[in-house]
């Protein structure tokens, strides 16, 4: 259990940092391995944003992380009690990835099909 509440806390400590960074996160909250993420259209009204939710979920099945949704609009993060320091980072990375293509695609969506230029 030492290693669990050690990790959960290395995990927090970078995730905390992630409202301020990207603008389709509202809150970072959790306990220990348990770690929830709001996934929002807009911070400051908090309106709840599942299809950005769903597409961050999404990329990161493709990507070989497997996430799960919660709630109307956000992510639980729930690794093993044995994850280690490396695995997280990865972990992480991903995620952070997948966020950083979700709000670019929010930003920039692709123009449809047949449409005149």
């Amino acid at each position: 259990m030492a290693n669990a509440k050690r990790q959960g806390q290395n995990i927090f400590a970078r995730l905390r940092h992630w409202p301020a960074k990207h603008p389709v996160i509202g809150d970072v909250r959790g306990r220990g391995l348990m770690i929830g993420i709001e996934i929002v259209k807009d911070q400051r009204t908090r309106e709840s944003a599942p299809l950005v939710r769903d597409r961050i979920v999404d990329l990161a099945f493709e990507r070989g992380l497997l996430i799960l949704g919660c709630g109307e609009n956000s992510i639980r993060l729930a690794p093993p009690l044995i994850v280690n320091e490396h695995e997280s980072a990865i972990a992480l990375d991903i995620l952070e990835e997948c966020i950083k293509v979700a709000e670019e695609e929010l930003a920039h969506p692709p123009a449809l099909a047949g449409s005149a230029v």
